[in-house]
């Protein structure tokens, strides 16, 4: 098993722990897998502010037919005493060949994560979709498109401020990554998820990560994220964004 250890620095005001967006495909790395972040950021006298982040992720890759993946991250932060982080996600996917050359796959997934300041107690969901890997070349990379339902389950803090939720969503991805001379590797990762019942109702993401190799296992990850929902809780901004320099020492 390989693991990596990540050092991470945070632009924004939060840090968070940082799965990797690059897409996998069966075959490409067989047997069991994973990497383990982590960061810390701590700062006493005129600034007086602490953010913990750990992230774990598990891979098995049958070879053939079937892979199966798991991640588990947590974040936690406090400005002068005073808590403004701390939430904890799960996924868990399994992905399977349809067709020999794998280019078409079928995928179910589970998830579960927390964000108390989000308001959100619980969101749960449980889904299935297609994917086709649209091109598969050195020289252009590799390109995906995914699209399937999945059911939601949102529980929130006040529900009598904020009625709990259940829903029925399209999910959509689009995923990409390319390799360069030199070992750098670029990755974007794009969802979309209306609802079906509620055309304005959606939330979308945009993620993008540079990984550069520095000296022997140690590489320099530059990211950035942006969320958006269009019926988050009520008093709860629609727009989150994050941008991170990420050391990853991996071994």
């Amino acid at each position: 098993m390989r693991y990596a250890i990540v050092l991470i620095c945070l632009f924004s005001t939060t840090l968070f722990a940082l799965v990797s967006i690059a897409p996998v495909d069966i075959g490409a790395n067989p047997g069991i897998s994973g990497n383990i972040s982590g960061a810390l950021s701590s700062k006493s006298g005129n600034t007086q502010k602490e953010d913990y982040a750990l992230g774990v992720r598990l891979q098995y890759d049958q070879g053939e037919k079937y892979l199966t993946w798991g991640a588990l991250t947590y974040d936690y932060g406090k400005s002068k005493g005073v808590k403004n982080e701390d939430k904890i996600y799960l996924h868990i996917r399994t992905i399977h060949a349809l067709e020999e050359g794998k280019n078409w796959t079928g995928e179910l997934f589970v998830q579960s994560e927390q964000d108390k300041f989000k308001a959100i107690n619980e969101r749960s969901l449980a889904g299935a979709g297609l994917r086709l890997r649209f091109f598969n070349s050195d020289e252009w990379g590799k390109g995906y498109v995914g699209a399937g339902p999945f059911y939601e389950k949102i529980d929130y803090t006040y529900p009598a401020i904020n009625p709990n939720e259940n829903n029925t969503r399209l999910n959509t991805y689009i995923a990409y990554t390319k390799k360069f001379i030199g070992g750098l590797r670029v990755s974007y990762l794009g969802y979309y998820q209306p609802s079906f019942a509620h055309g304005g109702d959606y939330t979308s993401s945009q993620t993008i990560e540079m990984i550069a190799p520095l000296y022997a296992k140690l590489s320099l990850s530059l990211s950035g994220k942006y969320l958006y929902d269009t019926q988050p809780a009520i008093g709860i901004k629609k727009e989150d964004t994050a941008y991170l320099t990420t050391l990853l020492w991996s071994f």
